[in-house]
């Protein structure tokens, strides 16, 4: 999506203004923005169950938050693959499948130091984590199939949540340098995804 079309959608979906655009550019824009509202709606039910299953057990969150975080980059490159397979190689192609290779190695690693911590010492934690994971996978795989655009949207905000959380727990462990230093990966995955945005 072009930084013109961004800035388009963005006043449809905060102002709803719809004299900025000829009628098939604002039914686009609008899609958009209302694929962007139920990903937020979305995320919010999500982030309120997690919060509540796992209040008081930091690390088992983490772990969760993890498994499920490298999902995304998995489906996107199954997605990517199929494509190439078909023969539909889009220019940028090749960087979009590295990069998301590389988000998900990052994550991977984020997931082992939250086993390390304990993370999935538990079994409810360790069931739950993978048949929603299992799920999440699946459904990306299909969103990113029809809506590349929409499947970074969501992706970016979980990104962008993963960040806070870590943030939060860092304002009162500030000595627990790696959290630290997680937090900065997932709020650079958060900019990464809106590149690759932009290149839609």
């Amino acid at each position: 999506m072009s930084s013109g079309n961004e800035r388009l959608t963005n006043q449809i979906c905060n102002n709803n203004i719809w004299n900025y655009c000829n009628r098939s550019d604002c039914f686009y824009q609008l899609r958009i923005c209302s694929m962007k509202k139920f990903n937020t709606f979305v995320l919010e039910i999500t982030i309120y169950l997690i919060d509540f299953l796992y209040r008081g057990r930091d690390f088992q969150r983490f772990w969760v938050l993890e498994v499920i975080a490298r999902a995304p980059y998995f489906s996107f490159i199954s997605v990517l693959h199929f494509r190439e397979s078909l023969g539909l190689r889009g220019e940028d192609h090749t960087y979009l499948m590295k990069e998301h290779f590389y988000q998900a190695l990052n994550e991977t690693e984020h997931l082992e130091e939250m086993e390390n911590r304990g993370g999935n010492e538990y079994w409810i934690d360790r069931f739950f984590a993978k048949h929603l994971v299992l799920l999440y996978y699946w459904i990306m795989v299909a969103y990113y199939f029809a809506s590349p655009i929409n499947a970074y949207d969501i992706n970016m905000k979980i990104e962008k949540h993963a960040y806070e959380t870590y943030v939060k727990y860092s304002a009162y462990h500030p000595e627990d340098t790696k959290i630290a230093e997680i937090a900065q990966d997932e709020l650079e995955h958060a900019k990464e995804l809106q590149v690759a945005m932009s290149m839609i």
